[in-house]
Formats: structure tokens, sequence, C-alpha cells
């Protein structure tokens, strides 16, 4: 695998992209929109272990899993871009359009914003506004029973097919990779400009994946002990989505938890899909072909992929085991 060089591409300056993750923005690359993510500075943790994030690389392997499972996913590169190892994004709300032409020359078209991107924070947020007394009010809280009453709920979901199911299936899906920030504004609709038609984005944003924010002495010193390892794979692991109630108390959802105790039958259901799905050995040879550096920059080293992969392998089994025991 050769990583792609992507100094020197122009930046649309009209193209801004939010979020708190690390710095991104927009560049003309094959004539098309591609966002570039770089790593995030980790000066203001407490008490960073790395100067900056592997986040550009957690969002390709991410993205890459998503794309061996066969789910939707966005299009994502690995490359370099000012001195650091970047991931560049596809952005899916750009097309290129035919033109009309009167002149009657062939193949000619022009790059243009085809969708909408309306996340499901907004939609959520509309539908709190259906029963104040009932719901929080707010499309940032990801407490489970709001996310799910939205979906099954919002009229505007209703015409699109499998909302429910793509939400399960990256609730699986991300405990698997290890991405703890699906939250309300990193999935979400698309809206065609033209028809406004609605459907499904691809699955966007898995930069939060595969332990961001460790060091390799920290990984290398895991392998070493079964407990901790496991630790890190199954129990230690939360995510963004929360319980209800008071005895719950609005804490965070350990997924493998959830996924073990089996009271949900639609996430059940995505457990035995994504078993159906899965395919270590592809897992495995994209990884191995990520290099190991380029240049001076290092990408990811040998003790990485070896943690990487044994935590798949655990996290693999576990799910497995559960979906014996929910069958």
């Amino acid at each position: 695998m050769k990583l792609v060089n992507f100094d020197g591409y122009l930046v649309p300056r009209y193209i801004r992209y939010g979020g708190d993750a690390g710095p991104k923005h927009a560049i003309y690359y094959n004539d098309e929109v591609w966002m570039i993510k770089y790593p995030k500075n980790t000066r203001e943790y407490r008490k960073p272990q790395i100067l900056y994030t592997t986040s550009p690389l957690s969002e390709y392997i991410g993205s890459k899993v998503y794309e061996i499972l066969g789910m939707p996913v966005h299009e994502t590169l690995l490359g370099f871009r000012n001195g650091k190892i970047v991931a560049a994004c596809r952005d899916f709300t750009y097309n290129f359009v035919p033109l009309d032409n009167p002149d009657g020359e062939a193949n000619v078209s022009v790059l243009k914003k085809t969708f909408q991107l309306i996340h499901f924070h907004d939609i959520k947020n509309d539908f709190m506004a259906s029963d104040l007394d009932e719901y929080s009010g707010t499309g940032s809280e990801t407490l489970l029973n709001e996310v799910l009453d939205t979906i099954n709920g919002d009229i505007s979901l209703q015409s699109i097919p499998k909302v429910l199911e793509r939400f399960w299936d990256m609730f699986v899906v991300d405990a698997f990779i290890g991405n703890n920030d699906r939250n309300n504004g990193n999935w979400g609709v698309l809206v065609d400009e033209e028809t406004k038609e609605e459907s499904l984005a691809p699955v966007y944003d898995n930069g939060s994946s595969f332990f961001k924010n460790s060091s390799l002495a920290t990984m290398q010193k895991d392998m070493t002990d079964e407990t901790v390892l496991f630790d890190k794979a199954i129990t230690g692991y939360s995510c963004r989505h929360k319980y209800a109630g008071s005895d719950n108390d609005g804490h965070q959802i350990h997924p493998f938890k959830f996924i073990h105790d089996g009271e949900n039958a639609d996430c059940n259901a995505a457990v035995h899909r994504f078993l159906e799905r899965v395919d270590m050995a592809k897992i495995e040879a994209m990884i191995t072909e990520i290099p190991e550096a380029c240049g001076v920059l290092s990408v990811m080293p040998q003790i990485q992929k070896d943690f990487y992969i044994k935590v798949m392998h655990i996290r693999l089994d576990y799910l497995r085991k559960c979906a014996e025991k929910n069958k």
C-alpha cells in the first residue's frame, strides 16, 4: 500500500467542516471534493501519552472495516499533507452533474453540491419539540430511549428504509472497532437537492476508533497481560449513548454488556448480521498492508498492528459467545 501525497492540492475556501476531533479542511483531489482530517494535538490533554492522536489512521481503518462488512461508508484514503499523516474522506454531498449542452458536445459535466446532509441531531431536535414534557428537548442528548423514539416516531424517517437497522448495525460495528464517539451529530440522512428524496447517508466519521490516544509503549505492555487486554477490549469500553431512568441514572452504555444481556431483539439481530458479514482474513490483510512508516513519518508500527488485531479477535470471540447465548 502506498500513501497518497495530498500536498499542493487546492483548498476551496467556501467549504467548511465542523467537529472537535481535529483540524480538517476540503481539497480538490482528482476533480472531486475531499475532506482532509489531521491528527489532533494533545497538548490540552491532562496526561497525554502521545503528541498527536492517531485519529486519521483510526478513520481509515474503521472505515475500511465497514467497507469489508459490505456497509455503505464514505470513501477514505490514507496519506500525508503538511508533514502529517492524514485521512482523506470523499465528500459524498458533491457529485458531477451533466450540463445541458445545446452544442451537442459529449460528456460535459460540472462538480455540484447534489445532496444536503441532515445530521440525526437535527432530526431528533425537531422530534423532541413535539413533546417537551416527555423529552429533554435537545438534539444532542444521547439517551437511548429518546434516540429510538425518534427513529420510530419521526415522520420524515418513516419513508427511509432500514433506519433502525442502520442504527443497531453501527452500534455493533462501532463496538467491534472501539468507536466511542458515535453521537447524534455523526450519522444522518441525505436529501437530494433536486428531487428532495431522502436516503440514509453512508457511515462517516470513524476517527474515534482503535485507541487513537494510546502510545506504543502502552499497547506493548497491555499485550503481556490477558486480563488487562480483555478489559481494554470489552469491559473498559463505553459509547456515547446513555441509559435513561432512575436505575441507570443516565450512565453511558457499555456496548458489550448491553449486547451480552441480550434484552433488545433489534440489537441481537444486528450481532447476527455482523457475524455473517465479518471476514477477519480481509481485515487483517488490510491492516497488514498499511506501511509502518512513510519517509520520516511513522504510520503504523508492527506493535500497533498486532495490538489492534488481538483486540478485534477478543471482541469477535465475545460477540460469538453473546450470539450463542441470546439465540
